[in-house]
């Protein structure tokens, strides 16, 4: 029996392994302890929470309930809606689709590589 012949069978044995008995293990440590005992565990005191009294806002950091709408207040928005959007330092998305698939296609470069 050859090394690669030995190493594909361990390798199917730790597959199985991994994928039928250690589920099984598994299973058998979260049904309980060996024996049925269940396991002395002290129950907490029941406590009961008493909700938190409503804490009021000073008033200048309360929110009205309209926010003003002059020219003034929309300013920081308006130059946020005006500014273009950045372009890509990759060009287009087609053209990144292409180089994706010319990767793809092509492989690695085996230029550095030497001749065997």
């Amino acid at each position: 029996m050859s090394l690669e012949t030995l190493l594909m069978v361990v390798a199917v044995l730790v597959a199985a392994f991994v994928n039928v008995i250690l589920p099984r293990i598994m299973k058998q440590q979260e049904s309980g302890p060996a024996g049925g005992a269940e396991p002395d565990v002290p129950e907490a005191p029941a406590t009961v929470l008493e909700p938190l009294p409503p804490v009021a806002l000073p008033p200048e950091l309360a929110i009205g309930r309209r926010a003003p709408t002059t020219a003034a207040a929309l300013a920081p928005m308006a130059l946020a809606a005006a500014r273009p959007a950045r372009r890509s330092p990759l060009g287009r998305l087609s053209g990144l689709r292409g180089g994706i698939v010319l990767v793809a296609v092509l492989g690695p470069c085996r230029a550095q590589t030497p001749f065997d």
